[in-house]
């Protein structure tokens, strides 16, 4: 007759030593490694785009949309991407997890004889802040340190990175490991934008009443010309009219004599024009359009980035610039803004920048800086830095002042 045996009793299954289950969000073995063809970065697109949803530090400018067609207009056989991964099988891409990632480019630094690698810039992108895995930030920079270090790299310089305090803790830890050291090159901020208070409040905090009394002017003004309209973009817009109007409206006017209309090279337009088809087949894209009658009179192009907003590009008419209608939009943009949950939004611009520094209230710190990443020689480059950049910046004033 067969015996059965009765459960194990709670007591036991208590004592009993239970193997851990796997947590999904565990990174496994990570493995460090370059990718250095555009074919292959798509391939990776899936996996790359939940790590930008997780990232610690949301980087429009490294994100899928708009690094690969950049990597494809600007990039050159020098450009390489470094990106952690959870280590499986090769061949099936669907199951990758990436944990970091971020371009690299050499540089030299005042003629020192060391191996230095920069994270890759180029005219049209904003930030170069890497893509970390939220949970596992710190891991993910250890990794591209160390891999960085066996490659017998010496200094890694960060141009443009965040210092903003979540990225700034796991850089100072990655930093304060043993034979690491740092120079920092520059730091600044630049404007931004976060609802933190209900508009009418955000506009009596932030926005002058002078700006306010000559907005209102400027708005009735051209209101007597016919109809006016703020117009944002969605998911039934076409995108490839709006892409033309803006390329259109900025070739009109005063950034094609400087040159930095995207139109002035058939390489810049062409990546933006791959940018927005990409970024708009995902959700990303953004336009702000004033309109009078119809007819766009100023722009904006920006990117989003889960709840953010990268202001990338703006034009406007020349033909209404005594109705201000930069100012006009970008008022009307605070508005839009908070009707539509944005958390943060990024201005991209220049520090000094007045029309945006008058009426976006909160700033975003960034910084430059370069990192030994080996005892010995790289060590002592970040310390005479210092005395390298002065003798850099003497010789610059001297020549500027022939």
């Amino acid at each position: 007759m067969p015996t059965t045996s009765s459960p194990p009793s709670i007591s036991t299954l208590k004592n009993e030593t239970v193997p851990p289950r796997h947590q999904p969000d565990q990174p496994g073995n990570l493995t460090v490694r370059w990718v250095e063809s555009v074919e292959e970065l798509e391939s990776l697109k899936q996996p790359w785009t939940r790590l930008a949803e997780r990232s610690l530090s949301t980087n429009a400018s490294f994100e899928p949309n708009f690094l690969i067609p950049a990597m494809r207009h600007f990039g050159n056989s020098k450009v390489k991407v470094l990106i952690v991964e959870e280590s499986g099988n090769p061949l099936d891409k669907n199951a990758t997890r990436i944990f970091g990632l971020m371009p690299l480019i050499p540089k030299s630094f005042y003629h020192l004889p060391i191996r230095c690698l920069e994270i890759w810039s180029h005219d049209q992108s904003f930030d170069q802040t890497p893509l970390l895995s939220k949970a596992h930030a710190g891991k993910a920079l250890e990794a591209m340190l160390d891999f960085l270090a066996q490659e017998k790299v010496g200094l890694l310089s960060f141009d443009t990175v965040s210092k903003e305090p979540e990225f700034q803790s796991i850089l100072d830890n990655a930093i304060q490991c043993p034979g690491r050291s740092q120079f920092q090159r520059d730091q600044f901020s630049r404007a931004a934008f976060r609802p933190i208070v209900a508009l009418e409040d955000y506009k009596k905090q932030f926005v002058s009443k002078s700006v306010k009394k000559n907005y209102g002017r400027l708005s009735r003004r051209l209101a007597e010309l016919g109809e006016v309209q703020l117009v944002q973009s969605d998911a039934f817009s076409d995108y490839e009219k709006l892409t033309n109007q803006f390329l259109e409206m900025e070739a009109s006017g005063w950034k094609v004599e400087a040159g930095t209309a995207l139109a002035c090279q058939p390489t810049t337009q062409e990546f933006y024009r791959e940018l927005i088809k990409s970024a708009a087949n995902d959700g990303k894209a953004r336009f702000l359009s004033l309109t009078l009658d119809g007819k766009p009179i100023a722009m904006l192009s920006d990117l989003r980035s889960g709840q953010n907003i990268y202001s990338f590009k703006t034009a406007f008419d020349e033909n209404y610039s005594s109705f201000s209608p930069g100012l006009q939009i970008e008022i009307g943009n605070i508005e839009s803004m908070h009707q539509s949950g944005i958390q943060l939004a990024d201005s991209c611009t220049a520090p000094d920048n007045s029309t945006i520094n008058r009426i976006w209230g909160q700033r975003l710190e960034f910084q430059s800086l370069v990192i030994g990443l080996r005892p010995g020689v790289a060590n002592w480059a970040t310390q005479i830095m210092p005395s390298l950049q002065a003798v850099a910046h003497k010789i610059k004033n001297m020549r500027s002042k022939k």
